[in-house]
């Protein structure tokens, strides 16, 4: 188990809950401004479900280091520019949030391929 990964995860996990909470008791929207807690609770779900997927690749022995990345990058991309965009209600974080979901591809396409094709010990 690499602990400072999966350090990482749980400190993302404690944030995706803070997130969670701040938009269900802490964001202010108009009734016109609705749409932006869609926004909001996809970039919750995806945070907490990338989270638990940095879990998983950070208590693994050995590789998984480039899935990793890529997962922590689309949380940073995707997640928070979505949360940027609702706080700030402007789009010009929305060009962001593609670099983000290209990442969790990818990342997930790593995943796959490495656990396929590695020789890692059961």
């Amino acid at each position: 188990m690499n602990r400072l990964k999966v350090s990482l995860a749980a400190f993302l996990g404690c944030l995706a809950v803070i997130c969670g909470a701040y938009g269900a008791h802490g964001l202010k929207l108009a009734p016109q401004e609705m749409h932006y807690m869609e926004m909001w609770k996809t970039a919750v779900q995806y945070h907490f479900f990338h989270v638990l997927t940095l879990l998983f690749v950070g208590s693994q022995k050995k590789g998984f280091g480039i899935p990793f990345i890529l997962f922590l990058l689309g949380i940073v991309f995707f997640s928070g520019s979505l949360y940027i965009l609702v706080i700030t209600k402007s789009f010009f974080w929305a060009k962001f949030t593609p670099f983000g979901g290209v990442a969790f591809i990818v990342g997930w396409l790593g995943l796959g391929i490495e656990f396929l094709f590695r020789k890692i010990p059961d």
